[in-house]
């Protein structure tokens, strides 16, 4: 039996693209606890400009988790919210990352493995080489988030970095974004430990 995809409408889009922005934004709404449910009034789909966007995101994309998705990969970028940033080239990034990574955290944490441990270090006036290595765009953001999950660094610099003018921000951002992150911690966790041990 064939099933067939139900296209979502464009207000049931929009109201998605609200809860997303949500999520990713300053307030503490989980779109994931609230099941993408948020106090956005239907109608006020009607009072955009761009409605269009939406109508356009509900023909292409056929399903919930696509459109989800979608919203996901480019909340990444655009944090903001600002849907004429939008584009399906961040989507499609999104997507081979996901399917590519544990590739892409092998060859991320393959060059630090030697000095694993001082990853982590927090020196007086500095940020973590960890945090540098994410800010200098050569590890992604998965990366940190599978690392905080093995072995937990972010419990300390949330002690020693509260008033840093980056962390907090930063950290914000890990939680909201774990939530839509599937991985085998237990595999995660063997590749870890096999490259340190391959180092020794």
């Amino acid at each position: 039996m064939v099933i067939k995809k139900i296209m979502m409408q464009p207000i049931d889009v929009y109201l998605m693209y609200c809860a997303m922005k949500a999520h990713f934004g300053k307030t503490d709404y989980n779109f994931i606890k609230y099941g993408g449910k948020s106090r956005v009034p239907r109608n006020s789909f009607f009072k955009r400009k761009d409605r269009y966007f939406f109508v356009k995101l509900s023909k292409k994309y056929k399903t919930e988790n696509e459109i989800r998705n979608y919203f996901i990969a480019n909340f990444m970028m655009e944090q903001r919210g600002y849907v004429a940033n939008f584009n399906d080239e961040n989507y499609e990034k999104w997507q081979n990352k996901q399917n590519n990574f544990h590739d892409i955290f092998t060859n991320e944490i393959q060059p630090m493995i030697q000095d694993f441990n001082s990853l982590f270090e927090i020196k007086k006036s500095e940020h973590p080489k960890l945090m540098k290595e994410y800010l200098g765009k050569r590890i992604s953001l998965e990366t940190l988030i599978i690392l905080d999950e093995l072995v937990e660094y972010s419990k300390k610099w949330n002690e020693h970095l509260k008033d840093d003018i980056l962390w907090p921000d930063l950290k914000k951002l890990m939680n909201n974004y774990k939530w839509f992150l599937t991985f085998d911690k237990k595999q995660y966790r063997i590749n870890l430990l096999t490259m340190i041990k391959e180092s020794n």
